[in-house]
């Protein structure tokens, strides 16, 4: 049986490890100041395939991090990775509720609805003493996943600006950064944030390593006066922290969600985008 949640726990995953449709898909971000790569887990759920969101799956003409591919270069790198569109996608990363949002905001922006994120991720498994093993595997066949791209999910600048007056964007790096006491950890970015945006630190919705439970995310959203009603618009550093509350805002039932892909990365970069403090 499906989950009717976006993510499943490890117990989940565990009992279903065998299914012929499930693809398990691990995947980490480099570090944002020294472009180094995290050290390699201790060990991996059994049969896992790495996504590589950071030089496969991102938009490699475009001088900003993370950011979308085309439809065709996604389907293209997703069929490598053995995906077809009735596969069962859990996807988990190495800190726990970090990255893996990302990964499952992408697929869902090109159409496949049946992805779930590992909620506790990599973590949660091994605190729970589940089995592992030293080596990611490679695909075994070609995938005939095919992409069919809803440009609702992801948006630009233009966009943000122009909807600017309707929509509620909800910025999810650290206060200090929202409000330009803190340095970027990229260089060459203004301080500050777009102008009427909303601060909501993604750490405040995750305990330990796991998304906080539906009703403690209702009371978090509800008391930053995030209505059901509201287009909300998730910003971050480069698109992938956002995630994270693109995740719990779905969780709890929004549906107009969305992601600015450029995030601070492209907003802090522009001079011709006004900011505050």
């Amino acid at each position: 049986m499906l989950p009717e949640s976006n993510m499943v726990s490890s117990q989940w995953l565990k009992t279903n490890i065998e299914q012929p449709k499930l693809i398990v898909l691990f995947t980490q971000m480099d570090d944002p100041v020294t472009g180094k790569s995290d050290s390699k887990p201790v060990g991996y759920i059994p049969n896992s395939i790495f996504f590589d969101f950071e030089n496969v799956f991102c938009d490699a003409d475009s001088n900003l991090p993370h950011t979308m591919p085309s439809a065709t270069n996604f389907t293209l790198g997703v069929q490598k990775l053995g995906i077809d569109n009735d596969s069962l996608i859990v996807i988990y990363d190495n800190k726990g509720i970090y990255s893996a949002p990302r990964v499952w905001w992408m697929f869902k922006s090109m159409g496949h609805h049946n992805v779930y994120v590992l909620n506790g991720g990599l973590p949660n498994w091994l605190n729970q003493k589940l089995p592992t093993v030293p080596q990611l595997v490679s695909p075994r066949k070609l995938g005939a996943f095919q992409a069919h791209y809803n440009s609702h999910c992801f948006i630009s600048a233009e966009n943000v600006i122009q909807q600017l007056s309707s929509i509620s964007v909800v910025d999810a790096r650290s206060a200090g950064r929202f409000n330009g006491t803190q340095p970027e950890p990229r260089k060459g970015l203004r301080s500050g944030h777009i102008p009427t945006s909303i601060n909501l630190p993604f750490s405040v919705c995750i305990e330990d390593t796991e998304l906080k439970p539906l009703e403690e995310l209702k009371v978090i959203f509800s008391e930053l006066g995030l209505t059901f009603d509201r287009s909300l618009v998730f910003s971050c550093g480069s698109g992938v922290t956002a995630c994270i509350l693109a995740l719990a805002a779905t969780e709890i039932g929004f549906k107009k969600v969305a992601v600015y892909d450029g995030s601070w990365s492209e907003w802090g970069a522009r001079t011709d985008l006004a900011v505050e403090l």
